[in-house]
Formats: structure tokens, C-alpha cells, sequence
């Protein structure tokens, strides 16, 4: 069978959960004899030009086409964020270059969900996986700019104002006039991109309403939809997504355990975090939680830190400055995951901080896991394996 796998990056120049979770798909069909071909989002900010090409590399023997758009330079950065026609006039002809059999898209992040309709326009089967809540948010996560936690169940200017919440436009525009005159003036200036793709507004203000109305057709188009939580599919359900979602559990690559041998003896406890380093997974929270404990200060403990430090350089600092007032905190760096094992051996317990509702792929790995409760783990909390906070 010939199957395309679409995705918003691929690695080894993404390696976040859903990148990784497409590789695994990728190199299992595969290794059963499928023909796979993956396209996927490339430089993303980089670029004179809105369209600045493709490439094209092999990645353990699976073929990988990049997409260069710079979307800063998009005509209506909003608009192409999640609809985007470019993006659909190159995978027509793609589509009749690599002619597969089913196509499955693991995320329409960069690409948009332009890939839906162009996919099922040629008379395509298309498998939906839903590893987040970008169908229901622009932000992706169902996390405010206030930092709480959202359910999705907003009006296009609720959406429009977690947007804006720290602009200029919304601050001055609140210093002026009175409330419902800045939802007036905001979503009317938010349907004109001359203005939305200024700095400032680019990517964040925008059509909320034809967003969600738009991707609501799209992801109806979908002939299977799939996600791992349980949680996923009750967001999207209590958001009036009727169209059904199949609970699949994640698959795994599990050639690292070849590797392992047993957990390494320690005096001390080892609590190791795995993950981006970024603000919506709450490493922050967890260094703020480390300065309580009072086996950290005693020597009696240790905080492994596993990320790309430089990933958001600013966040990244934040976390130094956090761990230099802490004794034994180490930032370990990223490693390749046939070194898994050697991670896993040196851990005694792994957290998951997030501030969103957050499965990711690294929680379904080890025995001792303690997560933040947002709401998702759901899988491991029931077999368990979890304890949340």
C-alpha cells in the first residue's frame, strides 16, 4: 500500500511529540512492507518570500518532502494559518506525483487544514489523528493568555481577546473605550488583513468565526478520526464535534529496550523531566515546586532536566535563573532515542508539569510518573501508574 503521512515537521529537524509520533507511524508501515512517503512544514520563519521552495531528504530509507513558507509573509497570516491555498495548489500536483493509496494527516499546524479538503477533493481515504486541540483553538492547547485552562466553548471574540489580551491594540483600545466598543472595533479591524499582518496582530488577530466554521468542514471531511485520550475525544464531543473519534492507544518504538538493563542504583532520588522546553509544559512550575522540597536543598535528591534550551531562548533563561538558586539541578540536553534506556535507567520518577491538557508520548514510557491534573494522563491515571498534583 502507498500511504502519505502529513504532518506539521518531520525529523531530525522536529522532534517534538507529534513529529515523533508520525516518524513511529512512518517507520512501522514501512518496515511492513508499505511504500511511505511523508510531507511535512520546513522552515517556518525563515525566507524573503512567502514561498520559498521544497526539499527533499530520506530519513532511515522513508522519503520526506519540506514545505518552506515563511507564514510572517503570508498575504493574511491568520487566514493561511488554517486555510491556506498555496499549500493546497502544490499537494494537488504532489498528489499526482506520489499517487497514494490513503493519506493520513497528523497535523494540519503549518500546512493547514487545506490538506483535508485537497486530500478528499481527489477522491482520497484520509485518517484524522488529533494529538491536540488545534481544531478548536488558534493557540493550539485550550490555554489562555491568562494562563488558565479552557474548555473551547467560546464565541469567535472570547477567542479574538485571549488573542489580543497583551497587544497594544486591546490595551490602548480598553484605555479608550468602553468594552463592548472594543469588541466591536477589534472584530471588525480582525477581518481586514492589511491590517492583521502588521506586527503586533500578525497571526493573532484574525477571522475567529471563520476559523471555527472553517474547520469544523474540514475535520468532518475526515473518513476516520483517531486519538489516544479519552479526554480528546469528550473536549471535542462537548464542542458539538458529532462526527465520531476512535480511541487508539499510542504505538511505541520500543527497540531502545535492547539497550536496557535494569535501573541504575542510586542513593539519591532522581527526578528527571522529558520534554520541550517551552512555557505551556510547566518545567517553570516544577523548579518553582523544587525550591519546597527539602531533599533537593539536603542533597538527598536530584532534578534531570532533558530539553532544547535554546528552542525559546527567552523561556530558556527564565529556567536558568530558576535552577541557579537550586542545588543539584541539571539540564541534560535532548538525546536520540536509542539512548532511551540510558535515560530511563537513571530515573526514579518522571513529571509531566503541564498547564494544558497535555498526553504526551514520553508519560506512556516509564513505571513512576507524577503529572500536573489539567485534565489529561487519563490513560495512565487508569491503569495506575500516575500520581497528579
Amino acid at each position: 500500500m502507498k500511504v502519505l503521512l502529513i504532518s506539521n515537521g518531520y525529523p531530525p529537524e522536529q522532534w517534538a511529540g507529534t513529529e515523533t509520533y508520525t516518524a513511529g507511524i512512518a517507520r512501522a508501515l514501512h518496515a511492513r512492507g508499505n511504500q511511505v512517503q511523508v510531507l511535512c512544514g520546513g522552515g517556518w520563519q525563515e525566507g524573503s518570500h512567502y514561498w520559498n521552495g521544497t526539499s527533499d531528504h530520506l530519513e532511515q530509507g522513508i522519503p520526506c518532502r519540506r514545505l518552506h513558507v515563511n507564514w510572517m509573509k503570508a498575504p493574511d497570516p491568520f487566514l493561511y494559518l488554517y486555510d491556506n491555498p498555496v499549500v493546497a495548489d502544490f499537494l494537488r500536483g504532489y498528489l499526482d506525483e506520489v499517487r497514494p493509496d490513503i493519506v493520513h494527516v497528523t497535523s494540519c499546524e503549518r500546512l493547514s487544514a487545506s490538506v483535508i479538503h485537497t486530500v478528499k477533493d481527489a477522491g482520497l481515504p484520509l485518517v484524522l489523528s488529533l494529538t491536540d486541540f488545534w481544531f478548536l483553538c488558534p493557540r493550539i492547547n485550550l490555554l489562555r493568555s491568562d494562563g488558565e485552562n479552557c474548555d473551547g466553548q467560546t464565541t469567535a471574540w472570547e477567542c479574538l481577546r485571549c488573542q489580543l489580551l497583551h497587544t497594544k491594540a486591546y490595551r490602548w483600545s480598553r484605555h479608550f473605550l468602553p468594552d463592548e466598543q472594543v469588541a466591536g472595533l477589534l472584530m471588525k479591524i480582525s477581518r481586514h488583513s492589511q491590517l492583521t499582518r502588521r506586527r503586533g496582530l500578525r497571526g493573532m488577530a484574525g477571522d475567529m468565526a471563520g476559523r471555527k466554521q472553517g474547520l469544523r468542514r474540514a475535520f468532518a471531511r475526515a473518513d476516520i478520526r483517531i486519538t489516544a485520550s479519552q479526554f480528546v475525544r469528550d473536549v471535542f464531543a462537548a464542542n458539538g464535534f458529532t462526527e465520531p473519534i476512535v480511541l487508539r492507544p499510542y504505538g511505541h518504538d520500543l527497540s531502545w529496550l535492547r539497550g536496557y538493563t535494569a535501573k541504575q542504583p542510586s542513593d539519591m532520588l532522581r527526578i528527571g523531566y522529558i520534554g520541550q522546553l517551552i512555557p505551556s509544559k510547566g518545567v517553570h512550575l516544577l523548579l518553582e515546586a523544587a525550591r519546597h522540597l527539602p531533599a533537593l536543598r539536603e542533597g538527598r535528591c536530584r532534578l534531570l532536566i532533558y530539553g532544547n534550551l535554546e528552542s525559546q531562548p527567552a523561556y530558556g533563561a527564565q529556567l536558568r535563573h530558576m535552577a541557579a538558586e537550586l542545588p543539584n539541578v541539571e539540564f541534560c540536553g535532548t538525546y536520540p532515542h536509542k539512548e532511551s534506556g540510558r535515560v530511563f535507567a537513571n530515573l526514579d520518577l518522571l513529571v509531566v508539569p503541564s498547564q494544558w491538557y497535555d498526553f504526551p508520548l514520553i508519560a506512556d514510557h516509564p513505571r513512576g510518573l507524577c503529572r500536573a491534573d489539567p485534565g489529561d494522563c487519563d490513560p495512565l491515571g487508569r491503569h495506575g501508574r500516575s500520581r497528579h498534583a
